[in-house]
Formats: C-alpha cells, structure tokens, sequence
C-alpha cells in the first residue's frame, strides 16, 4: 500500500498482495546491516530490560486494579525497531521470564498466577500480539506511517485484554462497565506512547534515508 498526492488530495494506491510479500528490512537491521543473530539476540534481551524498568514506571487510577504503564511504550518499540521476528523474542523471553516468576512486570510482580489468573493477564498477551503486528507493519512498507502503525499496535492490545475480562471471573469490572473501566481511560496515554514510539522510529528511519542519499 502507498500513499500518493494528486491535485493536493491523499490518494491510496492499494496493492493487497504486499501483505503477502517478503518482508523488508527491520530499523534495526537497516540501521546495521551488518548485524549478527548475536547482535540481535543482544538488542532483543536488551528490550526485556526496557520493558521491565518501564513495568516500574506505574499508577493507579481510583478503583481500577489495571495499573497504567510505560510497558506499552516499550512494546511497539520492540516491533518498531526490531521487527516482528525479533520483536516477538524479545516480548516472549519478557512474558515468560515473569510467567516463571522472575519479577519484570509492574511493581516487581511475576509468577504464574499473575499471567493466568490476574486482571493483567489479557493485556500481556495483548502486548505479545501488538509487538507482532507492529513488526508486521514495519516490515512491509508502514515503516513511513509510523504513527497508524503504532496506534493500531496499541489498540490490539485492548482486544485480548477485554475478552480476558469479559470472560474471567475477576470481580471487576462491573457489569456493564467492561469498556469504560478496561479501555477508555486508558487511551489517552497509549495516544501518547504510540506518538512518541512513531516520533523515536521515524527519526531511526530518517537516519536511514540520510545515509542511502549520501
């Protein structure tokens, strides 16, 4: 898919099939081409640090268990920046170090049943499908609408963490209460963590077309 002008107006050039196609570079692979798996393995562990020191930066908004955090900022890096392959490594190696206890999510917390049997539970899966498809995007021409790219990974996230919600049996929230309590008054700080995760690649990707037209 491209976007051209004519007479002043966005026009799409659609073409289906690139969804198909191989997928291009990632940011970081284009900023390195030179990279090694090794230096991917790095740069994806490297991520599940950023991602649990962003699990610290936390609060609560008045009688909601979901906190709010900066961990979204860091998953659609991780799919920004290194692509959905590697961005999926680093967002498992993160999910399952604090499935097994290690304590990266919020608050130093961890453990099974926090992944299984918590309120959190469908957003952390939901942050596994975001880094996806964010990497997806990415790779495969959306690399220069970094900001749909990013705010689409932030939406998806709510979709798991809702229906883990609806179906669960968690005590919150109310009935009749899944999306103003689960998803609105969250959104107005994932706009601003989708904003700052497109301005962070854009600029990666303006590096790269400096050097290609020097």
């Amino acid at each position: 898919m491209q976007m051209v002008t004519k007479s002043g107006t966005w026009v799409v050039d659609s073409k289906p099939w690139v969804w198909l196609s191989k997928p291009g570079p990632s940011l970081l692979e284009a900023l390195y081409p030179t990279a090694t798996y090794l230096h991917k393995l790095i740069a994806a562990l490297a991520i599940v640090g950023i991602l649990t020191g962003l699990a610290r930066a936390s609060f609560y908004l008045p009688d909601n268990p979901v906190p709010i955090t900066l961990q979204g900022f860091g998953v659609l890096m991780a799919g920004g920046v290194l692509g959905w392959r590697w961005g999926l490594v680093s967002i498992l190696i993160y999910y399952f170090l604090g499935m097994s206890g290690v304590p990266v999510f919020k608050d130093g917390s961890g453990g099974w049943a926090y992944t299984s049997a918590g309120v959190t539970g469908g957003y952390l899966i939901g942050f596994i499908a975001s880094t996806w498809l964010v990497g997806y995007l990415s790779q495969r021409g959306w690399n220069r609408r970094s900001l749909w790219t990013m705010v689409l990974g932030m939406l998806v996230v709510y979709v798991p963490g809702l229906l883990w919600l609806q179906f669960g049996d968690y005590g919150w929230p109310a009935d009749g209460e899944l999306f103003s309590a689960g998803m609105y008054p969250y959104i107005p700080g994932d706009l601003v963590k989708a904003m700052l995760a497109a301005t962070v690649v854009g600029l990666g990707w303006r590096i790269v077309d400096k050097r290609k037209n020097n």
